[in-house]
């Protein structure tokens, strides 16, 4: 079976951008260009009716609508055209995820409406005072009749423009009308929304029937009613309803809600979806609510008795309103110069706009592109972190670049408009130029897409800059404060602009005390003839400052950059260089610093190992399975011992952050990372409790508990100040204990020596002192004995 070229088109217009369905082509009186069109049709070749369609004299097949005519009813009916039915089930089951949007649909289209209702009201000679007036949007629900109605003051279409229109799926009017003006030069002055009818045909996301009342602004024109429930056939009919005539020109759309969309017949959806879709539409929209407002009247039964003289008392009543409100009062800021916008509305409209009341931007940047791709944004920097942003850094759920099209709201959620790591970014982008599909609910990817990313990029970095080049300070502090981890992530992720980004991190530092540091600071306060910049990784500031791998060259006048969190040492692998200095972790076996000759500190190494034999190859035997090798040095200048990674290993920062995550994903720490992760020991042969060790290997012997413990507990104070984690706890409550009852031991028999001793004095002294009462006392006894 062979398509006809209009079904075909319309199966091929679904891939393309929707909207503005029953927007009219002007008549020959309004706009001469489109006559042409008109005589062009009138002289195609006569053709046979063949069922639906029809064979033309020179072989081509066309498309003809069948038509009934019911003379009693004065109706006429015409059924779609071939394959019509399949693309309208597309477009109603499948086109859109999200029903709400056709509110977004309709209301846009009267827009359309209106905009050419206002261009051909000032090129036209007509008098008519109801054309100059500005055309408005106005909503209403019945939920006596379960309808929604939007109508509009717009141009109104007639029959032939309901046929064209409505009856063909993808037949813009729009298009023509802009195809129109371009052939004569005029299609710049308007700023028209669809490019293909296909918005309209979204009301039967939520009705099942459709009545579009209308009245063309052409002279003479009639009231028509066009009613489908969305099956193969419509109808058009002249509307002989009095009770409720358009005035002047525009079109009425009454949709008959289904029973599960009878929602939208509450007013606070409607200002819902016109608040989030439509607030910025040119036209005035306004929505049919009850409103209750509170008035002071006298109080009757108070005041009956009232003195004359005295002031009557009042009372406070509700009153209850019905009427029209309308619902998009903010302005679109971001298509007036930036020179015409004041501080105040800068901040206004980002409250406004992005439900942010006690937040101020730190920073705004107000911007267009022009050319082969036109573009106007808005983008602001918070002033606090967005709650959302608290939770999940990248939360999907976020919303932070708003898409629209000519003041319409298309989508929030574009993930490639901003890399990620813009995420905190907030801010507004209008292009017509945006690659939407059908729906235009997906941004596709395209070349115009990356130019508009690009420019994003650049803007938002020169505002991060603005920021930071401020005098006051504690901006910078606020804005690293909250966002600077974004701006870690895109030094991973942005290979691109990692170099712009790099000179606005910040980090604490061994002399930065409680202020931040940048790099550039850092190269600013080198020692002289230095060539490398040191770092160390840690869990918090505090630990780094304690680091024993950081006080190798903090003893010898070098800074250290304290790296605190994990996602600092993933950064940090993708910024081996700054300038013409290559950074170096101390925390890393084989460290070179700036002012030894590697020979030299090669050489000094082996010469400290030699020395110290003994108790190195010792604690290689006891520590074996938890290191890889024991080394002697001399560059720690208070620590016994130290911990340190094999050039490629990770920090014990980062080995928890990676059991933490293989845990959460289902995985077990055990023995994850293997011997590959074990680290180094770097051992101060000068310090005292080496010192200690070696005399207890020395006169105990090899084999002894006491110099197990000893050196087992050396091992894990170096584990401890170095960051890592003690395996087995109760082990090493054990060497506590064990250690401090041998103290305590030593410490009592060291006591009962004394003790022993004091008594030997006093029973000395005790005897002493009766040999002296004995000898006092004899004389006495002698002489009773000789009396």
């Amino acid at each position: 079976m062979r398509f006809s070229r209009a079904a075909t088109t319309s199966l091929l217009a679904i891939a393309a951008v929707g909207g503005g369905a029953y927007a009219f082509l002007p008549s020959s009186s309004r706009a001469p260009q489109a006559s042409a069109c008109h005589r062009q049709q009138r002289a195609m070749p006569s053709s046979v009716v063949v069922g639906p369609l029809a064979m033309s004299s020179d072989g081509a097949v066309i498309d003809v609508e069948k038509k009934t005519v019911d003379s009693n009813k004065g109706e006429e009916t015409y059924e779609f055209q071939a394959d019509v039915g399949r693309v309208m089930d597309i477009i109603i089951n499948s086109l859109y995820s999200n029903r709400d949007v056709f509110l977004r649909e309709l209301v846009s289209n009267a827009a359309d409406a209106c905009d050419k209702k206002r261009f051909l009201s000032i090129t036209s000679e007509d008098s008519d005072p109801s054309n100059l007036v500005k055309p408005t949007i106005k909503i209403r629900s019945n939920k006596d009749d379960r309808t929604v109605i939007i109508e509009d003051s717009g141009v109104g279409m007639t029959k032939s423009e309901l046929q064209n229109n409505l009856g063909k799926i993808a037949q813009s009017g729009t298009k023509k009308f802009l195809e129109a003006l371009g052939e004569g030069g005029g299609g710049g002055d308007v700023n028209l929304i669809g490019q293909f009818g296909v918005g309209f045909y979204s009301a039967y996301l939520v009705a099942d029937k459709v009545e579009v009342v209308t009245k063309s602004m052409q002279p003479n024109s009639v009231q028509l009613r066009w009613t489908s429930d969305a099956s193969s056939q419509y109808t058009i009919a002249e509307d002989t309803d009095d009770s409720d005539p358009i005035e002047g020109s525009g079109t009425r759309l009454i949709l008959h809600l289904k029973d599960d969309a009878l929602e939208y017949l509450e007013p606070t959806k409607l200002e819902d979806l016109l608040q989030h879709y439509s607030e910025f539409v040119e036209f005035p929209i306004s929505v049919w609510k009850e409103k209750t407002e509170y008035k002071r009247i006298p109080d009757d039964e108070a005041n009956k008795d009232l003195p004359e003289g005295e002031e009557p008392k009042m009372k406070t009543v509700p009153e209850t309103t019905e009427g029209y409100e309308q619902m998009n009062t903010n302005k679109p800021i971001w298509l007036r110069s930036p020179s015409d916008v004041t501080e105040e509305e800068y901040k206004d409209f980002y409250q406004s706009a992005f439900r942010a009341s006690y937040d101020e931007p730190l920073a705004h940047t107000h911007f267009s592109l022009e050319g082969q791709i036109e573009c106007k944004s808005i983008l602001y920097i918070p002033g606090m972190l967005p709650f959302e942003l608290s939770r999940d850094m990248f939360d999907e759920d976020a919303r932070n670049i708003r898409l629209y099209v000519k003041r319409v709201f298309i989508n929030d959620k574009f993930e490639d408009i901003v890399p990620r790591w813009l995420k905190f970014i907030r801010g507004v982008v209008d292009s017509q130029d945006l690659p939407l599909n059908v729906s235009r609910e997906i941004l596709q990817k395209s070349k115009v897409l990356s130019i508009i990313n690009k420019r994003l990029v650049r803007k938002s970095l020169d505002m991060i800059r603005d920021i930071e080049s401020d005098e006051d300070d504690s901006k910078y502090i606020m804005f690293w404060n909250n966002f600077g981890k974004y701006l870690k992530v895109g030094v991973i992720e942005d290979s691109r602009n990692k170099e712009d980004i790099i000179p606005l991190l910040r980090f604490f530092s061994s002399k930065s005390g409680e202020e931040y540091t940048s790099l550039d600071q850092y190269v600013e306060g080198m020692k002289e003839n230095q060539k490398q910049i040191y770092y160390v990784t840690a869990d918090g500031k505090a630990k780094a400052q304690r680091s024993p791998a950081a006080e190798k060259v903090q003893s010898r006048g070098y800074e250290v950059l304290y790296l605190t969190e994990p996602l600092d040492e993933i950064m940090i692998e993708s910024v081996t260089k700054y300038k013409d200095y290559n950074l170096v972790d101390v925390s890393k076996e084989g460290l070179n610093l700036d002012d030894e000759d590697r020979e030299e500190r090669k050489k000094k190494e082996e010469e400290l190992n030699e020395d110290h034999k003994a108790v190195k190859e010792y604690l290689e035997t006891v520590l074996a399975g938890k290191v890889q090798k024991v080394k002697m040095t001399d560059l720690l200048s208070e620590s016994p011992a130290a911990l340190v990674q094999s050039a490629y290993g990770m920090s014990p920062t980062m080995q928890r952050y990676m059991k933490a995550q293989n845990v959460a994903s289902g995985g077990s720490d055990a023995g994850m990372m293997g011997s590959f992760n074990q680290a180094v020991l770097e051992v101060n042969p000068k310090h005292p409790i080496i010192r200690d060790l070696e005399r207890m290997i020395d006169s105990e012997g090899r084999d002894s508990d006491m110099a197990k413990n000893f050196a087992v507990l050396l091992y894990d104070v170096a584990a401890l100040t170095s960051g890592y984690e003690i395996e087995d706890s109760s082990d090493f409550a054990g060497r506590i204990m064990s250690i401090m009852t041998s103290k305590a031991k030593s410490d009592i028999m060291d006591a009962e020596v004394e003790t022993t001793d004091v008594v030997q004095e006093e029973q000395v002294d005790d005897v002493v002192a009766t040999k002296e009462d004995v000898q006092e006392s004899e004389p006495e006894v002698d002489n009773e004995q000789t009396d």
